[in-house]
């Protein structure tokens, strides 16, 4: 992973390279962030995240990962979930599948759709979060209490299957992302959306769909990405006053390795970006708790 841009704090077990295809080696890694927010709202200082996504519930993701996910954001007991996407793939048998392994985490959860969802059967996708219980954001916002202060989540609909319409789902939103207005978060599959999301003041946006690259080898993946129209491939980037965050999902669509981009469970702290005086770290964990520091930089 790159380093992260100012106001961002990693911690990051270590881990093996590659994960085997074999439902139990290869669970998705807990990844734990500290990021700044610009205007968080005070009460939300310390707020915590679990964000999932690229469940891709189907013949190639065991649902011993999934359930792993699933048991992450119920043992963390964070203040929010999120999902970002591509919750099927393949066929639409899967939706049911999908309905109960994603079942049973407390409210409350966010979601927005991905392209395979929308391949699989989105109408049905859509309504089966929905009947666990789940916000489905399609070109929508709402407003949850959290903390007993307000917090925004906006929702932009898939871009691969010409869904997303972030006009639309910013429809009632002030622009301002300044202290004093509610917290806002901003939920896509596609990452590229935030370039879009940022011109309405986004805030913090979450994002998957990339798997950071399924196979990546360091500088060649990016380069190759970023030649071909995706620049943001996993981790952390600057977007003037937004950060975008491309978490590496979960699942798998095409092939059953991962190589330099593991399953990836987030844990995300919000803090004040007054409360950390613009301190960055970037730390690495081992089995010998060896720590290490790095330069902060744009990726």
């Amino acid at each position: 992973m790159p380093p992260p841009p100012n106001g961002v704090a990693v911690h990051t077990p270590h881990t093996r390279d590659i994960e085997p295809h074999d439902g139990m080696r290869g669970l998705p890694l807990v990844h734990r962030y500290t990021i700044e927010v610009e205007g968080l709202d005070p009460a939300h200082d310390g707020l915590r995240i679990v964000h999932l996504t690229d469940l891709h519930v189907g013949l190639l993701t065991p649902n011993a990962r999934i359930l792993r996910g699933v048991a992450v954001a119920l043992r963390e007991q964070p203040d929010l979930v999120v999902m970002t996407g591509d919750f099927v793939c393949y066929s639409p048998r899967y939706v049911s599948v999908l309905q109960d392994v994603v079942s049973g985490i407390p409210g409350p959860v966010a979601c927005v759709l991905g392209n395979h969802d929308y391949w699989t059967d989105g109408e049905r996708v859509a309504k089966a979060l929905e009947h666990d219980g789940y916000a489905v954001l399609r070109n929508q916002s709402t407003r949850v209490t959290l903390r007993g202060a307000p917090l925004e989540l906006v929702g932009i609909d898939d871009a691969v299957t010409g869904h997303a319409d972030a006009r639309a789902a910013f429809k009632g939103i002030a622009h301002t992302t300044k202290v004093g207005s509610p917290t806002r978060i901003v939920l896509t599959h596609v990452p590229g959306m935030a370039d879009r999301a940022v011109t309405h003041g986004a805030g913090l946006v979450l994002a998957g769909h990339t798997h950071g690259g399924q196979v990546h080898i360091p500088r060649v993946t990016d380069r190759l990405a970023a030649v071909l129209g995706r620049p943001y491939l996993k981790g952390f980037f600057h977007l003037e006053d937004s950060t975008l965050f491309v978490n590496c999902g979960v699942g798998a669509s095409a092939i059953p390795v991962r190589a330099g981009a593991p399953a990836e469970v987030a844990v995300i702290t919000l803090r004040a970006r007054e409360a950390t005086e613009g301190r960055v770290r970037y730390r690495a964990h081992d089995a010998r708790h060896r720590a290490l520091r790095l330069t902060p930089g744009r990726p």
